[in-house]
């Protein structure tokens, strides 16, 4: 499974305006994409979806731009990967159980559910606001190393 680009581009995106905004200041498109290195015809389509969860607004004008329509504290990641890409669905069982005809004796369902349910936990645990902090980043890098110890694969052929 992979995060789609939609995704990955609207918090790259977010954060950007988390930034760079200053107070009431809304932040110009071509400003993001200078400091994200998004394409400004990307990041157009990209705001259109973040508008309407009502997680930018726009200001009109020759001073014009995007703001974040919450503080980052309050904007969960989960929120902007939802908003760009849609539902978080592992398998389309898990949204849907009526979508399976094996559903009532498929033994691998609940796992899927619990892996998508993980993967919303995750993304619903982070806010804008720790992503923008300096040791955020390590902190989370300590936990991977902690969960690579943890986690038992067999070598990758």
């Amino acid at each position: 499974m992979k995060l789609r680009t939609r995704a990955r581009y609207s918090v790259r995106l977010m954060m950007t305006l988390a930034r760079h905004s200053r107070g009431d200041k809304p932040v110009g498109l071509g400003i993001v994409a200078e400091k994200s290195g998004l394409s400004r015809g990307y990041l157009e389509q990209l705001v259109v979806a973040l508008r309407n969860a009502h997680l930018l607004r726009s200001v009109s004008g020759r001073k014009g731009g995007y703001l974040l329509a919450r503080s980052p504290e309050q904007i969960r990641v989960g929120e902007i990967v939802e908003a760009a890409s849609g539902p978080i669905e592992v398998t389309d069982c898990v949204a849907d159980v009526d979508s399976c005809m094996h559903a009532e004796f498929c033994t691998c369902r609940p796992l899927w559910e619990l892996i998508n349910l993980r993967i919303i936990e995750v993304l619903y645990d982070y806010t804008l606001a720790d992503l923008l902090k300096t040791d955020w980043s390590q902190r989370v890098l300590e936990q991977i190393e902690q969960l690579r110890r943890k986690i038992q694969r067999p070598p990758r052929r």
